[in-house]
């Protein structure tokens, strides 16, 4: 066992692993936003919402038990404090309480996942001392290195779950369990007991490292006895036993402490823990699915979770562990086999339901990588001892060991530490660049706008765009089918075609000219669905509206119009060509606009559409800037056409004939655009029946 460190050393070593720890965490906390990848995300960004807006603490859901739901509470108040002083939000209402894959409200994702980052974070010192206490500082700062850096320890930190956050109560457990088979002290009991219920409350199924406490206690008790005489013996069981029953005690009221209502609201409770109970054992879905799926795990901690060097490491290293440090190893595989066994015996597997005992076991994997560098050390010390010449001056074999055993231990940790830096960096790497769907949408709202855009993308991403058509599945017709109903650009993604339609996806994707390609997903490059954005151009000529000349001033011409009763839009539809002029007293009327820009405008001109009987009588109108919503005349490019929509709210009008009339002018000034034939332009006669 290594030399005690000194206070500050021990102290500077702490600081040093959280440091290590927190930086991988917190850097790329928004990526993908504001898309949400992870499903579980907004499931439980929701519950919290909820709570705080309702002011209820009842999660009225116990999916998962409640500490992180309160957590994440706390995050949401401060995060709504700091948003009012920036004037972000006016009030709570303002932040929006449901999200699904999209997300209005990015920054407060980027706090609700700094709270993840920053328990995951401070796991690390905790299991720093956690190893020292255990095995010395070597194996505790090699442990702590090898978290801090572990690629998927580092990922799950970046997301808004329950499963890395558990991770350190399962820690503080741990201190708490050494402290009993080390010293029986009644406060390592209160510790682990109080720790386990954290845990439980944090994500069930952890709970059951409190069976953990059994050994340590057992453990404690058989060293006792070898110095006992039996009537102290038998007192030393019986307070054990009862420090042993406390703290099981402890850690259900922690529990309970921790997710209340699972009593208050009980039938909600058994109703959810029925739920997932049906949910593990239906074998629907997961990284892999079926009951004791040995063989699922160990692929994933070969390929992920430890890597393949890290498995060699701890396979060779274990028989040592074993033989030198038995109370060590059964302590820290006790703890790993309750959460592991519990997890084979359910038909549903997500291999990130093993984080909350990662900590363990890579404190065991810590403490076989040195015992096998010692090992490796006093080999060579031995065989070095053999070699040397009689007349030499030769170092002691001790010495020669203790070197030997320092650079192998280098070497080793290298082997370990090394892959899981590599893919942290990697994937620091690919979460710094743009999500391909909101670098898709920016390159489309970088192009002229004045036609429409069909986008296979979420609907909340274009919300008061009248231009852009959200649609689940632009492939239903191909190229020329958009171009006849003014679409110009089509934004595909290309996990919405699989084998069976991928010629449709093809045959989009030739029909016009490719303005941005996003690399598949599974390429590693981007994160985001692969896709293309594709500009078809204009064919005015197969553009169904009706014509109509009319020439404002030199900057702006009418082309033409469709027209048909219907309720009014929120953003531009294609009408087909339609002249349906006929309306029943009272019905709105759809119409649809098309201009061409002539030259560059500095002027954002408005449009004044009236109505107007057989009279002169003026009856209703509609005065609105062009495109205001989203693309003004000021934007307009020379020689683009421009589509635009005119729906009227009508009045209950007689029976009759009605003539529509338009014109632009600048609302700055209230000068109207002169026009060619003079304002204002003759549009067409509706007759209401």
């Amino acid at each position: 066992m290594p030399e005690p460190q000194p206070r500050h050393t021990a102290l500077s070593l702490t600081l040093l692993v959280f440091v290590v720890a927190l930086l991988p965490r917190i850097v790329g906390l928004g990526w993908g936003l504001p898309y949400v990848e992870h499903a579980d995300e907004p499931a439980v960004v929701e519950v919290a919402m909820r709570m705080v807006q309702q002011g209820d603490w009842n999660p009225g859901m116990f999916l998962y038990p409640s500490l992180y739901f309160y957590q994440l509470a706390l995050v949401i108040q401060l995060h709504l404090a700091w948003g009012v002083n920036q004037g972000l939000y006016t009030a709570l209402a303002d932040v929006p309480s449901k999200t699904y894959q999209f997300t209005t409200a990015p920054t407060f994702y980027i706090w609700a996942r700094a709270l993840t980052a920053l328990l995951g974070s401070l796991t690390v010192p905790l299991l720093f001392q956690v190893g020292r206490r255990m095995f010395g500082w070597p194996v505790g700062l090699l442990a702590a290195i090898g978290l801090a850096l572990s690629s998927y320890h580092i990922e799950h930190s970046h997301f808004i779950t329950t499963d890395v956050p558990t991770g350190l109560w399962v820690t503080l457990a741990l201190m708490g369990i050494w402290g009993v088979a080390t010293s029986g002290q009644r406060r390592d009991y209160l510790l682990a007991g109080i720790a386990t219920g954290l845990a439980a409350g944090t994500k069930y199924n952890a709970g059951v490292v409190g069976l953990t406490l059994g050994v340590a206690t057992a453990l404690y008790l058989a060293d006792a006895r070898r110095v006992a005489d039996r009537p102290a013996w038998r007192r030393l069981v019986a307070r054990h036993t009862a420090l042993l029953l406390a703290a099981g005690t402890l850690a259900l009221l922690v529990f309970l402490a921790t997710t209340p209502f699972a009593v208050l609201d009980f039938a909600t409770f058994r109703r959810d823990m029925q739920i997932n109970l049906a949910h593990y054992s239906s074998g629907s879905h997961g990284n892999f699915i079926g009951r004791w799926r040995l063989d699922g795990y160990l692929a994933f901690f070969w390929q992920k979770g430890l890597m393949a060097p890290g498995c060699l490491l701890l396979l060779a290293g274990l028989p040592l562990l074993i033989r030198r440090t038995p109370r060590q190893f059964s302590i820290l595989s006790t703890a790993i086999l309750s959460c592991g066994g519990l997890l084979l015996t359910q038909a549903v597997n997500f291999n990130r339901n093993t984080l909350p005992f990662f900590p363990p076991l890579f404190l065991l994997l810590a403490a076989a990588t040195v015992e096998l560098a010692e090992w490796i050390g006093t080999r060579i010390g031995v065989q070095g001892a053999q070699m040397t010449d009689h007349r030499a001056v030769a170092l002691p074999q001790t010495r020669l060991a203790r070197r030997a055993g320092g650079l192998a231990l280098i070497l080793l940790a290298t082997l370990l530490i090394v892959p899981q830096f590599l893919d942290t960096a990697w994937l620091l790497a690919y979460w710094s660049k743009p999500h391909t769907l909101v670098q898709a949408a920016a390159q489309l709202r970088a192009q002229p706008r004045g036609m429409l855009a069909a986008v296979e993308t979420n609907a909340v991403q274009w919300a008061g765009d009248p231009a852009v058509q959200p649609m689940n599945f632009i492939g239903a017709h191909g190229p020329e089918w958009y171009r006849a109903r003014g679409y110009r650009y089509l934004l595909l993604n290309s996990e919405h075609y699989g084998p069976e339609v991928q010629t449709n996806y093809d045959r989009l994707r030739d029909g016009g000219v490719s303005l941005l390609t996003m690399p598949p997903r599974d390429l590693g490059q981007q994160p985001g669905p692969g896709g293309a954005l594709i500009d078809l151009g204009e064919q005015l000529e197969r553009l169904p509206f009706i014509r109509t000349a009319a020439h404002f001033g030199d900057a702006i011409a009418l082309l033409g119009y469709e027209i048909r009763p219907g309720d009014l839009r929120s953003r531009i539809t294609p009408l087909e060509g339609a002249a349906e002029r006929v309306l029943t007293s009272g019905q709105p009327v759809q119409i649809n606009l098309y201009w061409r820009a002539i030259a560059v405008m500095k002027v954002d001109y408005t449009l004044f559409i009236h109505l107007y009987d057989r009279t002169g009588n003026r009856v209703a109108q509609r005065d609105l800037p062009l495109r205001y919503a989203d693309y003004p005349t000021s934007r307009w490019q020379p020689g683009e056409l421009v589509i635009d929509r005119a729906d009227m709210p009508l009045p209950a009008l007689p029976s009759g004939d009605y003539t529509l009339r338009l014109g632009l002018y600048d609302a700055t000034t209230g000068v109207p655009l002169a026009s060619a034939g003079g304002a204002p332009v003759t549009l067409t006669t509706i007759s209401v029946r």
